[in-house]
């Protein structure tokens, strides 16, 4: 494996362990480490996106299809909720950082609450983008050979019920933390996880929905693709 590419394989798994340990703030409660985390996230970011600085050359090169626009937009998207991300933490580092001489503003809490738990679920939907080819061919093993009629395996098929029943679990996990609360712009505190385990446990879920729903739109547009 080139170097490149293991950087870019640890800086995508460190980027995630953080903003799970910054989702999980509620828990954790420590301000301090929030600031210091969060600053090192950001750090991971730029990082990122130097190893993928060919992504940015290349915007402007070749053609769009379906596939390419949902991988761009959704790429832009986590940028800017990125950047949201960032700009409302300095607006609210006053209150974590003793150096900081900015006063929280009113809205500053619900800006970040919003951009981080948007930017949280974006980032598993970005994540299940590149799996997608992994998962295709999951299900490719599991179909093998079809049936003499055409019809898909059973394993094929007790597949696809996988794949929906853990994009349920991440419906249910957001539902059960109450991170609509933070995704609706609501300047409310949302119910707090009994312990450190089930915050973690339900990040993870959140992830896996997403990943399952990008692999269900990868799907769709790829068969739109070939039966156009």
């Amino acid at each position: 494996m080139k170097i490149r590419k293991l950087l870019k394989i640890i800086t995508d798994i460190l980027m995630f362990a953080d903003f799970i340990f910054l989702m999980s703030h509620e828990v954790v409660r420590d301000l301090s480490a929030h600031g210091i985390f969060g600053v090192a996230l950001f750090a991971l970011f730029i990082l990122h996106h130097i190893l993928n600085g060919g992504f940015y050359r290349s915007a402007l090169c070749g053609k769009y299809n379906s596939v390419r626009i949902l991988f761009s937009a959704t790429a832009w998207l986590l940028f800017a909720l990125m950047i949201l991300m960032a700009f409302s933490s300095v607006m609210m580092s006053g209150a974590v950082f003793t150096f900081s001489s900015i006063n929280m503003a009113s809205w500053s809490r619900p800006l970040h609450t919003f951009s981080c738990s948007w930017g949280f679920l974006v980032m598993g939907f970005h994540l299940g983008l590149h799996l997608h080819s992994r998962l295709k061919k999951l299900e490719q093993a599991a179909n093998g050979k079809k049936s003499a009629n055409g019809k898909n395996s059973a394993r094929f098929i007790s597949l696809q019920i996988l794949w929906i029943l853990i994009f349920a679990l991440g419906i249910f996990c957001i539902v059960h933390s109450q991170l609509y609360v933070y995704l609706f712009w609501q300047n409310a505190w949302k119910l707090s996880a009994p312990n450190i385990f089930v915050c973690v446990a339900e990040y993870l879920g959140m992830t896996a929905g997403m990943i399952a729903l990008s692999h269900f739109a990868m799907n769709f547009l790829q068969s739109r693709h070939i039966y156009a």
